[in-house]
């Protein structure tokens, strides 16, 4: 990744799943996650523009659990590993861990992420409940730095605003929902 987009002040660390497109942070083709996140962000006044400067200057960072960019069916076979915690490529997720040591609010959204952070952080609890039921999305009950949610390009618009209303309660600290 590229030290332009880090951050000076680590906001929130966002762990996606995968990429379904080219970098995230190509600012001359906006992949469909950078589009979605960077709107619903700025809907919810969590940055000022919906672009990459204005996303690193609230103090977001993104990265994915896998890097590589995969064959759709690998995606899907990875995704239904990751459900029981049992993807070797989310594990491998080695990447994230200085991230993961310094962030004090985590966004784990999907479940590849979720396998991910669950292999490199011991106070992540290994939940087995689907992340499209409720109580998610929310704060993680045992381990309140960390905002569970599904990935946004699977999620609905009216799922997209559940998640950035919850997402913004969780940043602000103030009594975000939390998973039982």
């Amino acid at each position: 990744m590229s030290k332009t987009w880090c951050p000076s002040g680590l906001r929130c660390l966002i762990v996606g799943e995968s990429p379904s497109e080219p970098y995230f942070y190509d600012a001359h083709r906006r992949a469909a996650i950078q589009t979605m996140l960077l709107e619903d962000l700025h809907s919810h006044e969590l940055i000022a523009q919906p672009d990459l400067p204005a996303f690193r200057d609230a103090g977001f960072l993104f990265d994915h659990a896998i890097r590589c960019l995969l064959p759709q069916p690998v995606v899907k076979q990875e995704w239904r590993r990751a459900k029981t915690y049992s993807s070797k490529r989310a594990e491998a997720a080695t990447h994230l861990q200085p991230l993961l040591s310094v962030a004090t609010k985590v966004w784990v959204m999907g479940y590849i992420a979720r396998n991910a952070v669950a292999a490199l952080c011991r106070e992540f609890p290994r939940d087995r409940c689907g992340i499209t039921e409720a109580p998610y999305p929310c704060r993680v009950a045992n381990a309140p730095r960390f905002f569970v949610s599904r990935y946004l390009l699977h999620a609905s618009i009216g799922e997209r605003i559940v998640i950035a209303r919850r997402l913004h309660r969780f940043l602000d600290e103030e009594g975000s929902k939390t998973c039982a």
